[in-house]
């Protein structure tokens, strides 16, 4: 993986405005299915400091990892600027040993592409994801 010394960002990937919601995360080169496209350290939040996240601009970009009460996380990094596609492009995976998401490409990415992630964890998983009004807390 090519990661830019100074800033420690992937050199093939960046994030900019997408048709799904937002901004998203995108292929600046292609991606061969199975790299590991991003590692995004993550910080453990409590009960409380995840109760506090409604009240804040970030609210809809933690990620539950496993046991809601024990594993709500934030991510730094682009992770919390993948969009979710029931036919994802991309996966995540927590690593314990270093608190990163690592993102891999679950099949080749095009240059130019959305990278997309299945919410429900699963690459096609086509379970409904729910999304809270965004209106409310």
């Amino acid at each position: 993986m090519l990661f830019n010394r100074n800033i420690d960002q992937p050199l093939h990937i960046e994030v900019r405005e997408s048709l799904l919601h937002g901004r998203g995360v995108f292929a600046k080169s292609r991606i061969r299915k199975g790299v590991l496209i991003e590692q995004a350290p993550v910080i453990f939040l409590s009960k409380e400091e995840k109760e506090t996240l409604r009240f804040t601009k970030i609210y809809h970009y933690y990620f539950l990892l496993g046991n809601p009460e024990k594993q709500t996380a934030f991510s730094f990094g682009y992770a919390s600027f993948y969009n979710h596609s029931a036919e994802a492009n991309a996966f995540y995976a927590f690593s314990r040993n270093r608190n990163t998401l690592n993102f891999y490409a679950y099949r080749t990415i095009e240059a130019g592409s959305e990278i997309t992630i299945n919410y429900n964890g699963k690459p096609n998983d086509k379970s409904e994801v729910y999304f809270p009004n965004s209106d409310e807390p």
